[in-house]
């Protein structure tokens, strides 16, 4: 008999004598006989098939060279576990690859497991992944089509509930004493993450003063937002044609989000990308309070903007005599007039990484307060919309 015919009947046997034995420690179930077990499976990897259904459950629990150990012998639950490792080591696409071998063997509970994980890092493009190979336990099957922007009509509303995806039925306003309503939407799983985000930054400390904004949302709309990119790389979404009109039309402003395209205000509404930061959000909504951009606007919007002397915008005077304490600003250098600005030093209007001044915070305080009892662009915009429409 070879040495190694040898050494695998040794182990055989004192497998079957410890199985045997009083002290067997797969014949119990306490917090001291787990840590035995625990124990027993670092030492001897095989002792596994003493009891696979019990032994099972600890492998997550065990060291890297026992899951390892394990995973050599064959065994899945530890090839899956060896997947999730791989994940928290930032090897992701070997271990989507690996746990894809293994997922019609191992436990819906592991399955959900390494779902959860992979959710927590918003591993897009693997979940989606599993899901065209796989039918993935719930709510993960909802959450991949959420991922892939599937109308919300076409969504469980328990499993939207489950991962706490708000709709357009579910709009309500936190604060109704505030002075503008705005609502957040977003046509992708992703882009929730994003205006979340934003709406707690924006919280912590309030602009122009508290009290000012309140948000709704932000609301998944999925493909229903119709989203794209339209002339200047502008991000754009079709408002008009949202269904659930009864639930936003009634809001003062929209910010909504999507993947693609510039960040842009127009006619009170606010479309963001997936990249925009917080800086770029205040950057637009100060666009709300009418402040107008301080490089070069275009030739189309500047034949109109600087065509006739007078103050424009909080942040724009356009003509030869501009107020005392003005500085000349690039927004009209394609237009007729020249343009001028509050302040000399180039402001968050001009460039977007730049913090907001305490000029500029006076002055968006002034514009809100003068503005807070006119309808908003939005609502004059989406009425007259309405109106036509009958």
């Amino acid at each position: 008999m070879s040495a190694y015919m040898l050494r695998y009947v040794v182990m055989l046997v004192c497998i079957t004598l410890i199985a045997g034995s009083t002290a067997n420690p797969w014949l119990f179930n306490s917090p001291n006989s787990r840590q035995s077990q625990l124990s027993l499976l670092k030492r001897s990897p095989h002792s596994f098939y003493l009891d696979t259904q019990q032994a099972s459950l600890l492998i997550p629990q065990l060291p890297d060279d026992s899951v390892l150990a394990l995973r050599r012998l064959g065994q899945p639950d530890a090839a899956f576990e060896w997947a999730h490792r791989l994940l928290e080591k930032g090897d992701l696409s070997t271990a989507v690859m690996l746990a894809s071998a293994y997922w019609q063997t191992v436990s819906i509970q592991a399955r959900s497991r390494l779902l959860q994980s992979l959710t927590a890092i918003q591993a897009v493009p693997e979940i989606i992944q599993l899901s065209a190979q796989f039918s993935l336990p719930q709510p993960y099957m909802t959450l991949s089509q959420l991922m892939q922007g599937v109308s919300s009509s076409q969504l469980g509303r328990s499993d939207l509930n489950r991962l706490a995806v708000e709709t357009v039925g579910d709009v309500s306003w936190e604060n109704s004493e505030c002075q503008r309503r705005v609502l957040m939407l977003s046509d992708s799983w992703l882009g929730l993450s994003k205006l979340e985000q934003l709406k707690a930054q924006y919280l912590a400390a309030p602009l122009p003063y508290a009290g000012s904004y309140c948000f709704a949302g932000p609301i998944y709309m999925g493909a229903d937002l119709q989203c794209g990119v339209k002339a200047h790389k502008y991000a754009h979404c079709d408002v008009i044609n949202m269904p659930g009109r009864a639930h936003w039309s009634s809001a003062d402003h929209l910010v909504l989000m999507t993947e693609l395209g510039a960040a842009n205000v127009s006619r009170g509404v606010m479309t963001l990308n997936l990249k925009s930061d917080y800086k770029v959000f205040i950057h637009e909504l100060m666009h709300f309070s009418g402040f107008e951009d301080e490089y070069a606007i275009g030739a189309e919007k500047a034949k109109w903007l600087c065509a006739t002397p007078g103050h424009k915008a909080p942040n724009l005077y356009v003509g030869h005599t501009p107020p005392k304490g003005w500085y000349p600003s690039h927004s009209c250098e394609v237009g007729e007039l020249p343009a001028y600005k509050p302040q000399q030093a180039m402001s968050n209007m001009q460039y977007q990484s730049l913090a907001l001044s305490v000029r500029y915070k006076e002055l968006w305080l002034l514009a809100f307060q003068q503005q807070r009892n006119k309808p908003t662009n939005f609502q004059r915009f989406i009425q007259a919309k309405l109106a036509a429409r009958g």
